[in-house]
């Protein structure tokens, strides 16, 4: 019936921005995770001393990176195709915007290349899992924050505190995403102006995470804190 068809289309205007938020949100831990885990464990055991034997830190960095990314991207698509094939077997294919699935992969790759190093770093500065707690604890307030405003930014997205968020890195891509599923979506100039400081925000990401990468893999002893890192990103 017509308030039937009102209602499910008012649920997919509020599950549509929460589903790509989550598929963001799930890439990005999963891939990041796995990066954090693998270079702790590889530093423990000490094999990371032998992989340095003979690749340089930088080439074993931007191949842990790239090669996660390529395994992320690859369930971010599962997810995708799931969530397609559900909508086309409940007819509501016609009510989703295909050009969406371009952004979610471009946004979700700048996510992914921002938190990804930021964990590798992490990763390669501290000696076992317990002592990664404490800095990996501002990394993850940070990408709680769209869950904590993903209503206000569906119901409202051209608000002013929505426009701000979808250009301040490094939430702007979960803002901007938020945004642009809602039924109100941004401008095309506002899109790419985020995109563009995405990939600032995770050329920023890369580089801070490549100096303390190249100093802390070969460190043992006390973890450092955030003014460490940041006084080895100054030295290296």
């Amino acid at each position: 019936t017509a308030g039937d068809e009102r209602q499910t289309v008012r649920g997919f205007n509020i599950a549509l921005p929460v589903s790509v938020a989550a598929l963001l949100f799930i890439g990005v831990m999963t891939g990041g995770q796995a990066l954090l885990t693998s270079t702790v464990e590889e530093k423990s055991n000490r094999v990371i001393e032998v992989l340095l034997s003979a690749v340089s830190p930088m080439e074993l960095m931007a191949g842990k990176l790239i090669g996660q990314m390529a395994v992320s991207l690859l369930v971010l698509a599962l997810y995708i195709a799931m969530g397609l094939t559900v909508l086309t077997s409940l007819s509501m294919f016609g009510l989703f915007n295909p050009w969406l699935i371009l952004y979610v992969l471009i946004f979700f790759i700048i996510m992914y290349l921002v938190f990804g190093s930021l964990m590798m770093a992490v990763g390669a500065a501290v000696n076992e899992m317990r002592e990664a707690q404490g800095l990996m604890m501002p990394l993850m307030l940070i990408l709680m924050i769209p869950w904590i405003l993903w209503m206000p930014i569906s119901r409202n997205p051209n608000s002013l505190s929505s426009i701000g968020l979808s250009f301040l890195p490094p939430v702007n891509t979960f803002a901007m995403l938020l945004r642009m599923a809602s039924n109100a979506p941004p401008p095309w100039w506002q899109v790419w102006l985020s995109i563009a400081i995405g990939v600032g925000s995770a050329i920023g990401a890369i580089w801070f995470a490549a100096k303390v990468f190249r100093i802390g893999l070969l460190m043992y002893g006390k973890p450092p804190n955030f003014a460490t890192l940041i006084r080895w990103a100054r030295s290296a």
